[in-house]
């Protein structure tokens, strides 16, 4: 989610580079949870992490401010994520079954929904429910992940994932519905009305 700090604020009004301590303070721990909620996984997310603040040092001159600092970081975080998994997945030469993505919505959906007792985000307030959450998000396949978690943790819209997945809005959108849909499920029994 883009929250807008003070301190991102400070950048974008003065429309100056941040300085290198900046950047660690403030930007560190975004990175790791961007990175670990499209990884899901720890070491990788620090692993990413690493690479993602060595990038911005090496490249923390050449940022031109097109794009506010926040975005032009969120974008080198995501493309330095979705990279670590490719080489990950191209060392283990495995690749991922795509039983889910030749599934029929069918299979995908529950024959009977039950009504939540909370909201999912007033859920989201507690500690517990967070957590299982995060589970869920890391247990979706990654192509389903990706577009959750930019889409719904992160706010960008459609055109944006598109671009940044490099795959068709229809493919976006399809991928979004099917991610909320596993969500929805993975969920339900945490937050389905008892008796219900």
């Amino acid at each position: 989610m883009h929250d807008v700090s003070e301190g991102d604020q400070a950048l974008h009004d003065s429309e100056s580079r941040p300085t290198v301590e900046q950047v660690f303070r403030q930007y560190a721990p975004r990175i790791y949870h961007l990175a670990r909620r499209i990884l899901g996984n720890e070491a990788d997310a620090q692993d990413v992490t690493q690479d993602v603040m060595l990038q911005v040092l090496r490249k923390l001159d050449t940022f031109r401010g097109d794009s506010s600092f926040p975005t032009w970081l969120h974008r080198v975080t995501v493309n330095a994520a979705l990279a670590h998994r490719r080489r990950k997945a191209a060392r283990h030469e495995q690749e991922a079954p795509e039983t889910v993505e030749k599934s029929s919505d069918d299979g995908l959906l529950p024959r009977s929904l039950k009504p939540w007792t909370a909201r999912p985000d007033e859920a989201m307030l507690n500690a517990e429910q967070q957590a299982v959450v995060e589970k869920a998000i890391s247990e979706l396949p990654e192509m389903y992940r990706d577009v959750f978690v930019l889409a719904d943790v992160q706010q960008m819209s459609n055109a944006e994932i598109a671009d940044l997945l490099n795959l068709s809005i229809p493919a976006v959108k399809s991928r979004l519905h099917r991610a909320r849909m596993m969500m929805r499920n993975r969920l339900a029994p945490y937050f389905e009305e008892i008796g219900a």
